[in-house]
């Protein structure tokens, strides 16, 4: 009887010290994976560093699953749109085209007034353009086959991108995009909280 009581206690003093292995084990693996600098409870993401405005911020694991460049082209080009959005959203307030289906100085109340005809057009207007000079390659697997950096359309009349700093204007460019892309959200919400525009313009 005493050699079992013994027995028992010797073992249960061996699985203290083997029981908190496993936890030990997971947190030096955690010591020892980088942690994302913009999250700092998620891991570092896998896709390269040195990309142009590169804050190390991928909560959803998207560069697991798509090419990062792609998804940079994504970013760039939905931060132009938002910038010519929240630019738009002001404009159309107080500007108009001619003709009675044209002058609701509410944004979203104007884009419902016109019909989808003339929505359509610009979706289709964006599609062909987004063809076009992909030379029809628009997917991941294929759009950057030229070797061009995600984003460059060749554009820049005004000779911003100086060979000296080429990333100046493009960190601009990025960070703006990114500050429009909020701003529309937050335009969008108070037009459809208060049912008129952005600076309180209504029928």
């Amino acid at each position: 009887m005493i050699r079992a009581i013994v027995l028992a206690i010797s073992l249960a003093s061996a699985s203290a010290f083997v029981a908190p292995a496993p936890a030990q084990s997971r947190t030096v693996a955690l010591q020892a994976a980088k942690m994302s600098n913009a999250v700092p409870f998620l891991k570092d993401p896998t896709y390269p560093e040195g990309m142009t405005g590169d804050a190390r911020f991928d909560p959803l694991g998207l560069a697991e699953n798509f090419d990062i460049k792609w998804l940079r082209e994504a970013e760039i080009k939905h931060g132009r749109t938002s910038m010519l959005a929240c630019l738009g959203m002001v404009f159309a307030e107080f500007v108009h085209l001619p003709g009675e289906a044209y002058t609701n100085p509410a944004p979203l109340a104007a884009a419902a007034q016109v019909g989808p005809g003339v929505l359509l057009q610009i979706v289709f207007g964006m599609g062909m353009a987004e063809w076009f000079l992909n030379k029809g390659k628009i997917s991941s697997l294929d759009m950057f086959e030229s070797g061009r950096a995600p984003g460059d359309l060749g554009f820049d009349p005004m000779k911003l991108m100086k060979p000296s700093d080429p990333d100046e204007y493009a960190l601009k460019e990025l960070t703006n995009g990114r500050l429009a892309m909020l701003g529309i959200s937050g335009m969008i919400q108070q037009c459809l909280m208060t049912n008129e525009g952005v600076f309180g313009h209504h029928l």
